[in-house]
């Protein structure tokens, strides 16, 4: 029998690495350990479990298996029916074993066997749905999966996931995201730095891109865009932070045709954990997604006083002003938007102070994890010892 009197919470996350929705994850969890008995169930050891279990959460590992996020082959279809039958059974385990009282399903392929093995134990479940579904095989099985009555609430990262699953008979809520505002802001000592160690000299403009290499971030746009703003400005360097998702035939694929494109200037610096330092390395970030919820790293540079050149996905519309926007695949234009803002020093010193200052003031974290608290508390009403007055 478990001694500790909080309730159990038992996280699903598909991936062991520090993508979005895992950054949005553990930024929320200084905001859960403190109420909860936490519990994770990952794939396997990594920067994510190391992280989890550095707040005192319980880390437990299951195969849980990689599928590509743009288009599910027949073979992804296959391993995932394969691997839901176990998966099921598993948490069904640890929903018994950790005495778990909520689910939370971080990530989309943990949503069917999540509500399975929470409609089987009884317990209630709550999605946090972080990307668009591009597949529509996914699509429908999520949306079938939904009428479990074991899920109680559905969270989207944005109003437009939350139309991609409006009229469920789950209740579905809109939460932004929100930044560390403290760990990502202005440092002006990391350029010079970051500078230094990635060889890149001191006179040079650096446009900067951080996104695992999946088509749908569109590295590729940047690249061919390159070529064009060096014809005017050669101490121009790009800078790709990110690599291929193991076990993704896709994002595979995607990065060698990336290595195909004009390399001059060009850095691919892999993932890294300094991201705050390297994005005050940075003279503009540039985000050429044609679909995202979020993106986090557009928060995370808003964070930084960073100026974005971004495509009108997620919160770009809302968060930046309309010259700072292009259109998605439209190298021409990210390069015209380039070869106007990288000589403009004092126009992005502005933009800097300016985006600074919305940051501190709409996109902390704190306004997010409440949320996040306020739709637990009405999925989970106050044991008895907790509602006896004091």
């Amino acid at each position: 029998m478990n001694q500790d009197p909080r309730p159990g919470l038992l996280l699903l996350e598909a991936l062991p690495t520090l993508a979005g929705g895992q950054t949005v994850l553990l930024n929320l969890l200084p905001a859960l350990t403190d109420r909860f008995r936490v519990s994770i169930l990952l794939p396997g050891a990594g920067e994510l479990a190391q992280a989890c279990q550095a707040q005192g959460v319980a880390c437990f590992f299951a195969p849980i298996g990689r599928y590509s996020l743009m288009h599910k082959s027949l073979r992804d279809l296959a391993a995932y029916s394969a691997l839901t039958p176990r998966l099921v059974w598993r948490t069904l385990q640890l929903i018994r074993q950790q005495q778990i009282d909520l689910v939370y399903a971080n990530s989309g392929p943990t949503f069917l066997w999540g509500a399975l093995a929470a409609q089987l134990a009884g317990c209630p479940i709550l999605w946090h749905h972080h990307n668009l579904f591009a597949d529509g095989k996914t699509l429908f099985a999520v949306r079938t999966a939904a009428h479990l009555p074991a899920l109680r609430t559905i969270v989207c990262a944005s109003p437009a996931a939350q139309q991609q699953l409006a009229g469920l008979p789950p209740r579905t809520i809109t939460v932004p995201n929100g930044v560390n505002t403290e760990r990502f802001s202005p440092n002006p000592a990391a350029r010079p730095h970051i500078r230094s160690a990635l060889g890149i000299p001191d006179n040079a403009w650096v446009v900067g891109l951080v996104g695992d290499l999946i088509p749908l971030k569109h590295q590729d746009t940047l690249l061919t865009a390159l070529p064009m703003v060096r014809q005017q400005f050669p101490q121009t360097w790009a800078v790709l932070a990110g690599e291929a998702r193991s076990g993704e035939a896709l994002s595979q694929r995607y990065a060698q045709q990336l290595r195909q494109l004009p390399q001059t200037q060009v850095l691919q610096i892999g993932r890294r954990t300094d991201l705050p330092d390297l994005l005050n390395a940075l003279d503009l970030l540039v985000v050429a997604s044609e679909r995202e919820t979020g993106p986090l790293v557009l928060l995370e540079a808003l964070a930084c006083g960073l100026p974005v050149l971004s495509t009108p996905v997620g919160r770009a519309p809302e968060l930046l002003p309309a010259d700072l926007l292009f259109p998605v695949g439209d190298s021409a234009a990210l390069a015209a938007a380039l070869n106007a803002w990288l000589p403009a020093r004092e126009r992005r010193e502005r933009a800097a102070r300016q985006l600074r200052q919305l940051a501190e003031r709409d996109l902390s974290l704190a306004p997010f994890q409440n949320a996040l608290q306020h739709v637990i508390a009405d999925i989970l009403p106050p044991r008895p010892q907790e509602s006896r007055p004091l």
